[in-house]
């Protein structure tokens, strides 16, 4: 989409005819474009049911909230065990995406990334009619950096899409990825201790801590400043924002602002599903989760 006849066809509906080209040799994610490709085609909430997988194949321990905790004659199943957790990914998922089309549609009809690029090849080639909203644009945009080097490998200020099909067609903020990944990574500090250290527990399955190559073959472990202090929560979060900003700011299709809004969002929607559904078990208890501003919330019944 960085013709403005292409820009036009996919804006009006039409198939660019462009298809996406995928490499032959399997790599692990190492890079943005790594991340749109993953998130162009993921179910919502698959990268935080893959947590929840590994957190339990690493024996992370419960929240020490958790009623079961110490229990001689009961454990966690059912209810506040890996069933439920597993569940009640797809049922925040759900909820969280609910709150984001309300704020979409009814209170903010942001519009896409794309959009805001084609204003500004409006403005700058002086396009006539000219939109009325590129007469509005700040000035800062008008003389960013980034500019030139679209149009010079481009041939346009047009903003170079990931997907052939452009943005999604419902509006920008908040989006579903980072709404999804909010209400999720937030469930998940719900049923698990959230400050377990990362290398202690991959330690238990005989594995390290580790990162992709360059060109993604093989991983390498880790040899960072930080790798004895990685714990569950940080990793969670980090997680959120991974696969919110790949799906939205490497893809083209959504604003960093977006991005951010949509994962706090969905923390306070899973929050509230949290506190409801705390009614309904039959065990005293109170969970505390540590939430991404780092304050604690709890949930009680």
């Amino acid at each position: 989409m960085t013709s403005v006849s292409e820009y036009q066809l996919v804006q009006n509906g039409g198939d660019s005819g462009r298809r996406l080209a995928f490499d032959n040799q399997f790599r692990s994610i190492r890079d943005g474009r790594d991340l749109a490709a993953y998130t162009h085609a993921d179910v919502l909430y698959q990268a935080y049911f893959v947590a929840f997988l590994l957190l339990t194949q690493m024996g992370t321990p419960l929240n020490p909230g958790n009623p079961y905790i110490g229990s001689r004659t009961e454990k966690a199943f059912a209810t506040l065990g890996g069933p439920d957790a597993a569940s009640m990914l797809a049922e925040v998922a759900t909820r969280a995406l609910k709150a984001a089309w309300f704020y979409k549609w009814i209170v903010n009809l942001r519009m896409r990334p794309e959009e805001y690029g084609a204003l500004v090849q409006a403005r700058l080639t002086n396009i006539i009619p000219a939109p009325q909203a590129s007469s509005a644009l700040h000035p800062d945009v008008l003389i960013s950096a980034v500019l030139p080097i679209i149009h010079s490998t481009y041939g346009s200020f047009l903003l170079p899409q990931a997907f052939p099909e452009g943005s999604p067609t419902h509006p920008c903020d908040p989006t579903g990825h980072g709404a999804v990944g909010g209400a999720c990574i937030t469930v998940l500090k719900f049923f698990f201790d959230g400050s377990q250290n990362i290398r202690q527990l991959l330690a238990r399955i005989g594995r390290d801590v580790c990162e992709p190559r360059q060109d993604g073959s093989l991983l390498d472990v880790y040899t960072g400043a930080d790798r004895d202090s990685l714990t569950v929560n940080g990793e969670l979060n980090k997680l959120a924002f991974n696969i919110s900003f790949g799906h939205g700011i490497h893809a083209g299709i959504h604003f960093r602002s977006s991005t951010l809004n949509s994962i706090l969002l969905g923390e306070q929607v899973a929050l509230s599903v949290l506190q409801d559904r705390a009614k309904s078990y039959n065990e005293p208890f109170t969970i505390r989760i540590t939430k991404l501003d780092g304050t604690t919330a709890s949930i009680t019944n």
